[in-house]
């Protein structure tokens, strides 16, 4: 019919959408097509038409975090140099969301926010291996396990090891990197396929009552080793090996759901922790700054019978998200201290405004005593508290090339009271541009960590990691 509506396909180079023309359909597209039906029958089977969520109380839950994994190294992103089958084969039969945002890009506290739906505004994790997760946070694992699920995680590298609170909840919490060794080295960690094997053992041993489980894969970080045939297929580029590689065990986790009858009886969430940089804006690696190839990331929900299959979402959603959806897909109600808001709505077809997210590191000032970064995405618009801040239209340049702070003043000015209100708040102090703070509220601030808005402004006496 060439009066409908365009559909909206993925830009193979960069992830983003596009609007195809309607005459233009060759076999090539019928192929693709035929592909995409195909994967959502054989993992849906009969499930519901496109419009339909089906929420479940006895949902299994299954979390797969990927670490260090950007969106756009993903074949469902539209990256066609990668391989990773059995990723593209889960966002075909489920719900894959465009414009994800982490809160902070480092390990620990970022997964401090998948457990818990809070910012590090609220959490107070804000950096690896210095902080832990408070006993009086909440996670996902002790709501599930409250009401009746098996908790199980299983942990690929000692940045999530238990003693950083992050086994709040679980029954077993597999950190177990190097069996007889005396103590932890600070870089432990585990292949993806060592992950994949401990995490079915556990399958095949579980009872009837709805389990949740956590299982990360860490492949993707420095130093990039693929293991065999992927370091030979990816001598050119081993971060892509590494990908591959750990979507070989995520084929391998999905394949003993299939052979367990569980696949259409489990909410599996795949989400990345955060990103990783190739250069880009200077950067190599990810802790140092916050540019979209650090936080932007994947986030992909399949629940074959519960959850249409083949769904596009670009509207921005944030890991904070994570937790108030699954608790709405097995329904049950979400605390009333949680940040993120549920994204069930949006995987079911409606359609929702851009969700603003906070954004921070400490790792510059906690690693090398230069200043640390806040910031906001808001509308278009990210904003940077530094020394010296950094403004970028996400709309109009998307690969932050142009910082517009010293020409949109206005802008720079709304958005860095409404981040200072954010950062207030945590802290339990009032907002008001005219009320100076009290010495005591001073303090509260710096003991979260945050300096630059202690002293009621951005200007900072540490250097501006840009200049490093």
């Amino acid at each position: 019919n060439d009066n409908e509506t365009p559909p909206v396909v993925l830009d193979q180079h960069r992830g983003m959408a596009f609007e195809r023309a309607p005459r233009r359909r060759s076999l090539a597209w019928l192929g693709i097509a035929a592909a995409v039906v195909g994967a959502v029958v054989y993992f849906a089977g009969r499930g519901p038409a496109k419009s339909d969520v089906k929420r479940d109380g006895r949902l299994n839950v299954l979390l797969v975090t990927l670490d260090t994994t950007r969106a756009d190294r993903l074949g469902c992103y539209g990256y066609r140099s990668g391989k990773t089958p059995n990723l593209d084969a889960l966002a075909a039969a489920g719900v894959l969301f465009q414009n994800v945002y982490a809160q902070v890009p480092l390990t620990l506290p970022s997964h401090a926010t998948i457990m818990t739906g809070l910012t590090p505004l609220s959490h107070g994790v804000h950096n690896n291996g210095s902080y832990v997760l408070a006993p009086e946070r909440t996670t996902l694992a002790e709501i599930l396990k409250a009401r009746g699920f098996r908790t199980a995680a299983f942990v690929a590298s000692f940045s999530v090891d238990s003693r950083f609170g992050l086994d709040q909840g679980f029954d077993v919490y597999d950190d177990s990197f190097e069996a007889g060794q005396p103590f932890k080295p600070v870089n432990s960690e585990r292949r993806a396929d060592t992950v994949a094997a401990l995490f079915t053992a556990w399958l095949e041993n579980r009872s009837g009552e709805p389990f949740f489980a956590w299982i990360h894969f860490y492949d993707p970080h420095l130093p990039y080793r693929p293991p065999a045939p992927y370091d030979r297929e990816f001598a050119g580029n081993p971060y892509d090996g590494e990908v591959a590689f750990m979507d070989e065990a995520i084929g391998t986790v999905v394949a003993k759901l299939r052979e367990k009858n569980l696949l259409g009886r489990t909410l599996v969430v795949l989400a990345g922790d955060h990103g990783e940089a190739f250069g880009e804006k200077v950067e190599t690696g990810h802790g140092v700054f916050l540019y979209d190839g650090t936080l932007k990331v994947p986030l992909i929900l399949c629940a074959p019978g519960h959850l249409a299959g083949g769904r596009v979402v670009p509207t921005r959603v944030r890991l904070t998200d994570i937790v108030p959806t699954v608790l709405d897909m097995v329904g049950l109600p979400v605390p009333a201290q949680v940040e993120g808001e549920t994204l069930v709505p949006l995987a079911g077809g409606k359609k929702g405004r851009d969700l603003e997210t906070y954004i921070e590191t400490f790792y510059p000032r906690e690693n090398y005593g230069w200043s640390e970064l806040v910031g906001l995405v808001s509308g278009d618009w990210k904003y940077i508290r530094a020394p010296k801040p950094e403004l970028y239209n996400l709309r109009t340049d998307p690969d932050e090339t142009r910082n517009e702070a010293g020409s949109a003043g206005e802008t720079v000015a709304g958005l860095d009271r409404k981040l200072e209100d954010l950062v207030r708040k945590s802290a339990g102090v009032a907002a008001g541009p005219s009320r100076p703070l009290t010495a005591e509220e001073q303090e509260r601030l710096r003991s979260l960590g945050y300096v630059n808005f202690s002293g009621g402004g951005a200007a900072s006496s540490a250097a501006d990691p840009k200049d490093k």
